[in-house]
């Protein structure tokens, strides 16, 4: 982030993704403006950050913010934890996405930087989806997070950047996805999607620093390698699965149980590249012996 441009970083929802996000933004941004970590309850600020204790689905009407906030924001990261983690309904996302706005417009954010899902395209029948498919929402969590993207991107203009990151599969240390699919339950036709936390991170720190084009932008950030879940159980037990029903058509869009190819072909083309290309790679860093990794 050599030449970035001076100001505070807001980045909301410091979790197991957020933490290290802002940690790795301090570093990067040491010397031009402080990182400021926001959560609804009270928590240690991460290594290097500042915490705020405030709600972003009030915006400007939460005090705390203007008593913290610098007059001008570098940016504002939004890495709203999933809401079923916390028990809230999917209302919690198009709330904390208008908080944003209003933040970006009161504080001049330079960049607006969103988390959202690749849940979103709500595909059961492993077809191949980009940034361009279509949206078609039919249930509440699908309409939740495209609402919000909505309002992310129209935060957009020819000084602030807006871009929504879809991440996939989020895994990482403290987060190992071996156990289920070394059980050999997810069916094995099922095509799994994966974001190493990582990768994510950097790719965070990679759009902030794009120029604003005047609208915004939607990213798909996974390892870009699609692949069956009965390829996980074989590379992690030497042997193909033999339990787990066929891929579910009309499942819901929970747990991974989606079918979905997605492609981040488009992020890959700005130079972001992800350091674990395939989950077999992550798996591996994680400590996973993997006796049946495809060549």
């Amino acid at each position: 982030m050599a030449g970035e441009a001076a100001g505070d970083i807001l980045l909301v929802g410091p979790g197991w993704l957020g933490k290290p996000a802002a940690e790795s933004l301090a570093r990067a941004h040491a010397g031009r403006g402080r990182v400021v970590a926001v959560s609804r309850s009270e928590r240690p600020a991460p290594e290097g950050c500042v915490a705020l204790q405030a709600d972003i689905t009030r915006g400007t009407d939460d005090p705390a913010f203007r008593a913290t906030l610098s007059a001008t924001l570098r940016a504002i990261v939004v890495c709203v934890a999933p809401s079923s983690a916390r028990g809230d309904s999917y209302a919690v996302y198009p709330a904390a996405a208008r908080g944003t706005a209003r933040l970006a417009d009161a504080f001049d954010a330079q960049a607006v930087v969103y988390l959202s899902s690749t849940g979103i395209y709500d595909r059961h029948d492993g077809s191949a989806v980009t940034e361009k498919t279509l949206i078609a929402p039919t249930n509440d969590r699908v309409q939740a997070l495209f609402d919000a993207e909505l309002t992310v991107l129209a935060t957009a203009s020819a000084a602030r950047s807006a871009t929504v990151l879809r991440a996939a599969g989020l895994y990482g240390p403290g987060r190992d996805p071996a156990a289920r699919f070394a059980s050999g339950a997810t069916a094995a036709d099922t095509w799994c999607n994966f974001s190493w936390r990582d990768d994510v991170i950097a790719a965070i720190a990679h759009v902030m620093a794009r120029p604003a084009t005047g609208h915004g932008v939607i990213y798909n950030c996974t390892d870009d390698c699609p692949v069956q879940a009965g390829d996980i159980t074989l590379a992690l037990t030497g042997a193909r699965p033999t339990a787990g029903l066929p891929a579910d058509p009309n499942g819901p869009v929970r747990a991974g149980r989606s079918s979905q190819r997605i492609s981040s072909a488009a992020l890959k083309a700005t130079g972001w590249y992800p350091a674990a290309p395939t989950v077999f790679d992550g798996l591996a860093q994680l400590g996973h012996a993997l006796p049946g990794r495809p060549s």
